[in-house]
């Protein structure tokens, strides 16, 4: 997937993504027509199987596409992750008719995992059965293209364990706020939504009932870590191309009194201060999403999602210090990505919670409990 002149991401990315970054921000707007362009591309189902019609890619080529993606609009990232997130557990159990409408892109999927309330990875939402029918009781927190995707990949809990569910964006029972007025990634749709209770038939399962962990352990969270990771490595990546530009571009008239920024050392050992925090995130990535079947493949990729998540805040930070009012000029997009690494660092898996988990994976402790 890297960028050459027959590259389809890269197209999508001059033509679509990089016009509508600023407006998409700006107006709070889900960016449809650059989820649509991203479906022509063939990119919403690049890592569902070929004999479905997807991509056929992994997690490797997935990490590529956030992390180029978010480079140019976060929010497009954002919705873009948590769909092959969802489409990675979906790979496993749906039917061919829905991984068909996944690969040709007539699907926008995502994840309904984290609860409003709850800190832990664990959800204590209830579903109960009868007639044929379940009923999903939670609120549902972090969703991304709330109300706009076509199904939410939902988690639940009852006596037999951990469960999966497909539920549609029109079972009814499901409220999706009106408008998401966020902070960061503003055009991501990204709500608190509530099923009290929502209704589906005991067909949406996915799996076995009470059998979801491991799905969890082995699927949604390998994919969450990394992908989330990927979002953060490409806002930071965007905040230091463009605070070395402010550094070394034309200065204004009033700053002739004074050394260039490219001249003063504490300038300099800010931008060095950035590279690295950017550099060690993106091969702590790259090892941990080539390596995600080993062993320690999990711990790795828990590790490369709080790294990167903290690292993005911290070089958001530096670049508004680095660009001073230039970072505040809206065609800079230094302001934008500074809100959106800070929200970035929340999501489905905060950064904290990772490194909970990977403490207590290192202490010899349950994962999840």
């Amino acid at each position: 997937m890297t960028a050459h002149r027959s590259d389809p991401l890269g197209r999508v990315l001059r033509t679509a993504v990089e016009p509508r970054a600023r407006e998409v921000d700006d107006r709070g707007r889900f960016p449809r027509d650059t989820l649509a362009a991203l479906a022509g591309a063939g990119l919403l189902g690049l890592t569902l199987p070929s004999r479905c019609g997807g991509g056929g890619r992994g997690l490797v080529e997935a990490t590529e596409v956030i992390t180029r993606l978010a480079r140019a609009c976060g929010s497009t990232a954002a919705i873009l992750a948590s769909h092959y997130t969802a489409t990675a557990a979906l790979a496993r159990h749906a039917g061919p008719e829905l991984l068909r409408a996944l690969a040709t892109g007539r699907h926008l999927s995502t994840l309904a995992l984290a609860e409003a309330g709850n800190p832990g990875t664990l959800p204590t939402g209830r579903a109960e059965s009868g007639g044929g029918v379940t009923a999903l009781s939670a609120r549902k927190n972090w969703v991304t293209a709330a109300g706009e995707a076509d199904s939410y990949l939902w988690c639940s809990r009852d006596e037999e364990g951990l469960s999966w569910w497909l539920v549609p964006s029109q079972a009814p029972g499901l409220c999706v706020p009106a408008h998401a007025d966020a902070v960061g990634l503003r055009g991501s749709a990204t709500a608190t939504i509530t099923a009290d209770p929502v209704r589906v038939p005991d067909s949406a399962l996915l799996g076995t009932r009470g059998g979801g962990t491991v799905l969890l352990v082995d699927e949604v969270l390998p994919w969450l870590c990394a992908l989330q990771a990927a979002l953060a490595l490409g806002l930071m990546q965007a905040v230091l191309t463009r605070s070395v530009e402010c550094v070394t571009g034309p200065q204004p008239s009033w700053s002739r009194w004074q050394d260039p920024p490219s001249r003063q050392p504490e300038v300099r050992a800010d931008l060095a201060r950035m590279r690295t925090k950017v550099d060690t995130a993106a091969l702590v990535l790259t090892d941990a999403a080539g390596s995600h079947w080993h062993a320690d493949g999990l711990e790795r990729l828990l590790q490369a999602r709080a790294l990167a998540g903290d690292n993005a805040v911290q070089v958001a930070e530096l670049g508004i210090k680095v660009c001073g009012q230039h970072a505040f000029r809206q065609d800079y997009g230094v302001e934008r990505r500074f809100r959106d690494a800070h929200t970035a660092a929340h999501g489905q898996l905060p950064a904290d919670r990772a490194l909970d988990h990977l403490a207590r994976l290192t202490c010899g402790q349950p994962l999840l409990s």
